[in-house]
């Protein structure tokens, strides 16, 4: 089995190579998903709600979820307390997915390094991209520069993800033109996957 961790800046475009490997077969496993999905033990929302008071987690699944990021995006002790709370027991829950998976498996992680590289994955993707074109991929979600200023001040410095990664995309291009990398890099775990296996 090959583990390859998917990260990088942004609104880069990390979600098309993950829809792109999928289709060409991999496992993907969106460490996202799972981190939110945290938010529906009794344990987690009981040690947030002693913190943030017993009625924060009232009202619908999507504005729970702004509370939440107004909440860790504005205050560094507050963002630590989720950091503590959630990274540990979402790495845990991944690595079991992991182990339950066959072939070619992707974690896309955007707090992959801060939350530490795990010993069984062996490939990191760092997806880099001008903060021009991110800017017109993230209006899509809504969020302006403040937003993703916001949003990165509390990341590990870009350069040093970079450093840290196994391998650096570049998406510069057209949508097409971006698939089409990631399908050659794609060709290129699958092959290291199957040598994996001789």
């Amino acid at each position: 089995m090959l583990t390859v961790g998917l990260t990088g800046d942004v609104g880069a475009g990390k979600s098309t190579l993950a829809r792109v490997w999928q289709e060409m077969g991999a496992t993907v496993i969106d460490a996202d998903r799972v981190a939110r999905d945290m938010w529906n033990d009794p344990a987690v929302q009981k040690k947030a709600a002693e913190r943030w008071g017993c009625d924060f987690f009232d009202g619908d699944q999507k504005s729970v979820y702004a509370k939440i990021a107004a909440k860790i995006f504005s205050d560094e002790e507050e963002y630590e307390f989720v950091s503590d709370l959630l990274h540990p027991a979402t790495i845990s829950t991944i690595e079991e997915f992991v182990k339950g998976a066959d072939g070619w498996v992707v974690v896309e992680i955007p707090l992959l390094f801060e939350c530490g590289r795990p010993e069984w994955m062996d490939i990191v993707v760092f997806v880099s991209a001008s903060p021009e074109k991110r800017a017109v991929r993230n209006a899509s979600r809504g969020w302006d520069p403040d937003e993703i200023k916001r949003r990165e001040s509390r990341l590990m410095p870009r350069d040093e993800k970079i450093r840290r990664s196994d391998w650096v995309l570049e998406n510069s291009g057209t949508k097409e033109e971006w698939e089409a990398k990631a399908r050659e890099l794609g060709k290129i775990f699958m092959e290291k996957e199957r040598s994996s296996r001789s």
